[in-house]
């Protein structure tokens, strides 16, 4: 009979993305990714069978937990309209900002990772487009884009996109502070 497992799964992953996220894929080495996860060596391989399987896991992690929570904030019209939801993703984005100078754990994959792992691309790639989806969501629920055909609104939520990624990719400085909807609004041409 097969011993039970004696970790939570959950707790493991999410200390490897941290680990994952705080070092990077390539500077992250075993006894470091074995102390985040509080896992044996063995525990280790028996559960993901290398660091890259771990990696995978991790980004599974953390789209579940941060790719869906924002999509939740963007898609949900109880918390104001289309662009109060955006730049409550951008703010939010900048609270955490403060607190680490990590980046974005999906940014810092796609730089170092993706270019030589197709998984890796596969899932950053999925990861943006279910985010660019939410912002979309959230484009055509503001009042003075909605006369725009839907491939307007579709590149909008592109440029919008990029522009999040890029301010998580400058915000690794720390030092990112900016005056988000003014900014936003000129993306996306409103007089607000």
């Amino acid at each position: 009979m097969a011993r039970p497992r004696e970790f939570e799964m959950g707790a493991a992953i999410d200390g490897a993305m941290n680990v994952f996220w705080r070092f990077g894929y390539s500077a992250t080495n075993l006894p470091a990714l074995l102390r985040a996860m509080g896992l044996s060596r063995g525990s280790f391989y028996k559960a993901f069978g290398d660091k890259h399987a771990a990696y995978l896991a991790a980004l599974d992690h953390y789209e579940r937990k941060n790719i869906a929570a924002a999509a939740t904030l963007l898609t949900d019209g109880a918390r104001g309209d289309g662009f109060e939801r955006i730049l409550a993703l951008f703010r939010h984005a900048q609270e955490d900002r403060q607190e680490t100078a990590r980046g974005c754990f999906v940014c810092n994959a796609m730089v170092e990772v993706a270019p030589k792992d197709e998984q890796v691309a596969d899932k950053t790639l999925c990861m943006t487009r279910k985010l660019e989806d939410a912002i979309f969501e959230a484009i055509s629920d503001i009042d003075e884009l909605k006369p725009l055909d839907a491939a307007a609104r579709r590149r909008k939520a592109a440029i919008v996109t990029r522009f999040y990624i890029g301010s998580k990719a400058t915000g690794k400085t720390g030092r990112d502070n900016q005056d988000w909807a003014a900014l936003l609004s000129d993306i996306l041409n409103l007089s607000v």
